[in-house]
């Protein structure tokens, strides 16, 4: 297997609750599959998830990769 065709792992946390979508994690989404990225997509789904998330992680937005 070359090197350019070997998948590197991510994992994306982001919005997707039952009224809204987040553009900005699907963007991010879309980004690392086509730099070649085996995306690991977390949902969030409710507020709370989200907040803890933020807290958790101290980041200042839930559309969050992390790259492997």
């Amino acid at each position: 297997m070359s090197l350019e065709s070997a998948t590197k792992p991510a994992d994306l946390y982001r919005m997707v609750m039952p009224d809204h979508v987040c553009p900005y994690g699907l963007k991010s989404k879309d980004l690392l599959e086509r730099q070649k990225y085996q995306v690991k997509d977390n949902h969030l789904t409710t507020r709370e998830q989200t907040d803890v998330f933020i807290n958790k992680h101290d980041v200042r937005s839930h559309a969050a990769d992390f790259r492997r």
